[in-house]
């Protein structure tokens, strides 16, 4: 069975409920999106290299500005070279080892190690940081519900991908 989204807008004062196939989202995404044509991600990380994937099924010029040796460390080599040929067809230039210098209003200047400064035009830049765990709610919960079993599932807890997911939430589900 197909996905589908509901989406609520505004007409007038009454909510008016549509129903939106995918088809319809992604030919709206073909038609418009808040980037420009060039396209710059700096990041190179899952989340950076699937933006750039889908950046560019879209018609948009991108590259990947990657400060490590390697993209995508979360990921094995095999889900990593799948992502790699994919963006090899789509066009999308990837450069690892890094700096990032500046961001002007057309270009993003950077320095690969031991090179010279270069500057990469770009009308949209997008920073893809690095997922850090953010365990803030599971421990004020904690305090604030003591003698409560609390857990932390998921990314809060560490990066794990939905595998890890999956397992927390399996966890949490059988400890209660």
């Amino acid at each position: 069975m197909p996905l589908t989204l509901w989406v609520t807008c505004r007409v007038g004062a009454a909510p008016d409920r549509r129903l939106v196939r995918p088809g319809a989202v992604r030919l709206a995404t073909r038609a418009w999106m808040p980037v420009g044509r060039r396209v710059t991600i700096v990041g190179g990380d899952l989340v950076a290299l699937e933006l750039a994937e889908f950046l560019a099924r879209r018609g948009r010029f991108v590259s990947i500005l990657e400060a490590g040796r390697d993209i995508a460390p979360e990921v094995g080599n095999k889900r990593k070279t799948e992502h790699m040929d994919r963006l090899d067809r789509l066009g999308v230039t990837v450069h690892v080892r890094v700096a990032v210098e500046r961001i002007t209003t057309d270009a993003v200047v950077f320095t690969p190690v031991g090179g010279t400064s270069r500057e990469l035009a770009a009308d949209s830049v997008v920073l893809a940081g690095t997922v850090e765990p953010d365990t803030a709610l599971f421990d004020t919960l904690v305090v604030e519900m003591p003698g409560t079993e609390v857990h932390a599932a998921g990314d809060c807890s560490g990066l794990g991908l939905i595998r890890k997911a999956t397992e927390d939430g399996a966890r949490a589900a059988c400890s209660i």
